[in-house]
């Protein structure tokens, strides 16, 4: 499972309700309550194996090609009432009971009756349209990488009575056979019919990444090896269609960006966005960008957002630390990995800051099959490394005009030496309310 840090630090997923996260952007094209949590097992777990990521690109495209056939042939409201069939409390009759037994029940429990003869002529017609979705794709070249489509398939074909079952959906059935496919579904082979639900969910799951993938007009990147470089072309954030996009290119030559500017300019966002990016390829998805050529990675590593553990005695500095171990760890077993970090050691003072920086960055330039992205505000630590060859310094832009901050949001090669902070506050009027405070107070 993918470290929870990286999936909050990148709003993959959220931990307020109103918050925009990826997952809320994706899970939305689902069917399926069903599929909505087989799409974020599958958004914990991104594949980091080249082999994976390739055939799950593969499972993509393939769904795009057929969403049209997909949206048509199944409908929420169709699964949902499945669904509450498959689990509802109503206990099978037994097909060994008479005659009598079952014009018994029919009178006893006709609303029973009639949720259960409904409810089986709708699963009919859904696995008669599941069987016919299978068999029109089975050969296609892509199919050997839908597993989860082979997994329903195999199931489907495996016993003779579920293909009797799909053409209940367009036959009459007496209360016998109705009873007696009850009976099947719900006691006999209840794991079997539960394991076609459950691949019926992963291909929902599969096709909202797909129909994300068309509606965001997202690009589907270039998956390359380990180790090859990373090139964005036209990077810009998922939830910001519109803005301005920048590019970047990483390599083992290169290996290490340093990011300054002033507050607003857009280096965080530059971050989550690049972030997402490489996170969004190896999921197999397309990415917000013109292009992008991505090489697959051992794991992300990102340093965003860091709290204090007070439960465990840890401070915001010391928790810190432990998040750059964390990864000194996993970079010493000789992991490639693609690392965002925000203003590192921001808990202590501006110089043990710097130190601290100073140390563990000129120290991460001998690994040189991890990927960093690193932004600060501490112009004086980029000016410290400067000389060093596999350090490539961008800043992102802003200019003052009568006193008001305008940003470009674009990216340029070099170190920026402009602050706002000052002015930021002075635009807010807070020093101003402060000062009427003190004249309240005298």
């Amino acid at each position: 499972m993918m470290d929870f840090q990286i999936l909050y630090d990148l709003d993959i997923f959220t931990h307020e309700a109103d918050s925009s996260s990826v997952y809320e952007r994706i899970h939305r094209f689902t069917l399926t309550t069903g599929g909505k949590e087989a799409l974020q097992r599958r958004m914990r777990h991104p594949f980091f194996d080249y082999e994976y990521v390739c055939r799950a690109q593969q499972t993509i495209l393939f769904c795009m090609q057929r969403l049209d056939e997909w949206k048509t042939s199944f409908h929420p409201q169709e699964i949902k009432y499945i669904e509450e069939y498959f689990h509802s409390n109503i206990t099978p009759l037994d097909p060994q009971a008479g005659w009598w037994a079952r014009v018994w029940y029919i009178m006893r429990y006709g609303a029973d009756y009639a949720f259960i003869e409904g409810s089986i002529r709708r699963l009919g017609a859904f696995i008669g349209k599941l069987l016919h979705f299978v068999r029109m794709h089975a050969h296609h070249h892509a199919a050997e990488t839908l597993d989860d489509l082979h997994r329903v398939c195999s199931t489907l074909y495996a016993d003779e009575s579920k293909g009797w079952l799909a053409r209940a959906g367009n036959s009459d059935l007496n209360s016998n056979q109705l009873f007696y496919l009850d009976y099947f579904i719900r006691s006999v082979h209840r794991k079997e019919f539960q394991f076609i639900l459950d691949g019926f969910y992963e291909l929902d799951a599969w096709f909202a990444m797909a129909q994300a993938t068309v509606e965001y007009r997202l690009v589907m990147p270039h998956i390359s090896s380990p180790g090859e470089p990373l090139e964005i072309k036209g990077l810009y954030h998922l939830f910001l269609p519109h803005a301005v996009r920048n590019d970047l290119y990483m390599s083992n030559r290169h290996h290490l960006i340093f990011l300054t500017g002033p507050n607003m300019a857009g280096k965080s966002t530059f971050l989550k966005a690049a972030g997402i990016c490489v996170y969004l390829a190896h999921l197999g998805m397309g990415v917000p960008a013109e292009s992008a050529s991505v090489p697959v990675f051992d794991d992300l590593f990102t340093d965003i957002y860091i709290t204090d553990k007070i439960e465990e005695g840890y401070s915001y500095f010391f928790n810190e630390v432990r998040r750059i171990r964390q990864l000194a760890e996993q970079m010493r077993a000789g992991k490639r990995m693609f690392v965002l970090i925000d203003e590192m050691f921001r808990g202590t003072n501006v110089q043990d800051a710097f130190d601290c920086s100073l140390a563990v960055i000129e120290r991460l330039g001998a690994f040189r099959n991890t990927y960093i992205l690193f932004a600060s505000h501490l112009v004086e630590l980029a000016h410290a490394l400067e000389k060093k060859s596999d350090i490539r310094f961008y800043y992102f832009d802003a200019t003052v005009e009568n006193q008001q901050p305008r940003f470009s949001y674009q990216k340029k090669e070099g170190i920026s030496e402009l602050r706002l902070g000052k002015l930021i506050l002075e635009q807010q009027q807070v020093l101003k309310l402060l000062s009427l405070g003190q004249d309240t107070t005298g």
